[in-house]
């Protein structure tokens, strides 16, 4: 436009340029006929988040650049888990009861989208489970899960929240399995996770303490660093030194129907990547390249639920 003392006259875009964007939330038909829900911010940031498993598998900064990693063989077909984005892993953690599916029932389930709410500064989407005759086949509790994907223009904020809707306590795992896109696993280093101690699966599962402030994943890794003490854990990725996200876990126990923020109770962080040993079918190598996984959690040990008590787990991705 011309300037006229500093006030730009705008002439009328042409068809090819894009007007800002307007924030809008949308269900529509994603891969595989599956639905999916897409959020857009007016700054330009998307989500989406498919309804199968209530798996986000899209997080875009408005620069548009793609924060999170899907299997390019990743099966979209409502039965098999989605490879990638961000699985949601309930009541286990891979697979102690081998009566049940690996990482539990809500990521091979169909949720419900609740309200979609748009503040100005946040676009947010609510999704719930609660179980029913398939999941108590599977895992005789009563359960409720709300899932609540919240974007704004900085950030992505993913809060998973378990209440035990029945009158028995019970055991659970919970965990965001997040995919993080990155350009190649081999320069790819973690940091916040020194004075740590983890349990190495790959090397047999026995506790050692992480001393380094740069984790390096130049193999097979799947580690379970455990939480000692309360507080949200921040974590950065970063590819040949540059920081790529922030990644900020948290958990917190729900008493009596409030989220007690100051009393956050300690929360895992798993790093995996599957290297070409461990990629299953639905990750054909070359793909693990393309991610890392950094994952919140509580896995470290069996959490025990008070009937009508609720736990949140929450993770917030900030791109850099």
């Amino acid at each position: 436009g011309i300037l006229v003392r500093g006030t730009s006259l705008r002439r009328r875009a042409a068809p090819s340029e894009i007007p800002p964007a307007m924030s809008s939330s949308k269900v529509v038909e994603g891969e595989g006929g599956q639905q999916k829900v897409v959020l857009q911010h007016a700054s330009g940031a998307t989500a989406e988040v498919y309804l199968w498993g209530a798996t986000l598998t899209s997080y875009k900064a408005p620069s548009g650049k793609e924060s999170i990693f899907v299997s390019p063989a990743a099966i979209f077909d409502g039965k098999k888990a989605i490879r990638g984005g961000v699985p949601l892993v309930f009541p286990q953690f891979g697979q102690p009861d081998k009566a049940m599916p690996q990482h539990g029932i809500a990521r091979i389930n169909m949720w419900e989208l609740g309200a979609c709410t748009d503040t100005g500064d946040a676009m947010t989407a609510t999704f719930t489970l609660q179980d029913n005759e398939d999941t108590r086949a599977k895992w005789p509790h009563a359960f409720q899960l709300e899932y609540v994907v919240e974007l704004t223009e900085q950030a992505l904020t993913m809060r998973l929240r378990i209440t035990n809707s029945g009158d028995e306590p019970f055991a659970f795992h919970a965990l965001l399995h997040t995919y993080f896109a990155v350009p190649d696993i081999a320069d790819v280093l973690v940091e916040g996770l020194k004075g740590r101690s983890f349990e190495d699966k790959v090397a047999g599962g026995e506790p050692q303490e992480e001393a380094r402030e740069q984790v390096d994943v130049p193999s097979y890794t799947d580690r379970i660093y455990l939480a000692s003490e309360p507080g949200a854990k921040e974590v950065s990725i970063l590819s040949k030194g540059t920081a790529l996200y922030k990644s900020v876990n948290s958990a917190t126990p729900n008493l009596g129907g409030r989220a007690h923020e100051d009393a956050s109770s300690p929360c895992d962080v798993v790093l995996w990547n599957p290297f070409p040993e461990a990629s299953p079918g639905d990750l054909p190598p070359p793909a693990f390249r393309g991610f890392v996984c950094v994952e919140p959690g509580l896995v470290g040990k069996f959490q025990d639920l008070a009937p009508k008590a609720a736990m949140e787990l929450c993770q917030t991705i900030v791109p850099l």
